[in-house]
């Protein structure tokens, strides 16, 4: 079930999910049942050609995942300057926020509709984060319109849809992304 912002306002207040920055009463980011997140000033920018000599392998069980886009791609940060998001170009992003679920409320973490309409997608088939996570939120940023989209630090990127798990899992996240920055 869908938490209301009257559930998730109540989990802030207990301290039970935690967002650093805190976002709370009277920031206009808590909705009817979502909770709007903003973009860090962080991007990765991946190359828009094949990388030569670079297969990806995704049953290999030591794939590093970031050390081949960071070895691969080039930081850019948003408080030099805007980013300039081409069509058909991915770039890595991730959350301002960093987000502490506790075991009993897992999350979705799904685009915004204006964004949305113009192409901007915020995730590649990875909405899902599991009751028990914490780090911020990395978004897989696809550009599938026709128009370039700017990209600035703290705009609205994308919103966090908070779900109560029917019963507490026996173990919470523990992958390797867990304490992400």
């Amino acid at each position: 079930m869908v938490l209301s912002d009257i559930e998730i306002q109540a989990e802030i207040d207990a301290k039970r999910l935690v967002f650093d920055p805190p976002i709370g009463k009277g920031s206009g980011r808590i909705d009817s049942s979502a909770i709007d997140l903003l973009l860090h000033e962080d991007l990765l920018i991946l190359p828009k050609e094949r990388v030569a000599g670079v297969i990806i392998d995704p049953n290999a069980s030591d794939i590093g995942v970031m050390d081949i886009l960071n070895n691969n791609g080039t930081s850019h940060s948003l408080t030099d300057s805007p980013y300039e998001l081409q069509p058909h170009h991915l770039v890595i992003g991730k959350t301002l926020e960093y987000i502490k679920l506790p075991d009993h409320i897992a999350a979705r973490i799904e685009g915004k509709s204006t964004l949305a309409r113009f192409g901007l997608s915020v995730h590649i088939t990875a909405p899902t984060v599991i009751a028990g996570f914490a780090g911020n939120l990395y978004l897989e940023m696809n550009n599938i319109g026709p128009f370039p989209i700017q990209l600035r630090p703290n705009m609205k990127i994308a919103q966090l849809i908070l779900e109560h798990v029917g019963l507490p899992p026996s173990q919470g996240y523990g992958g390797r992304y867990q304490q992400q920055r």
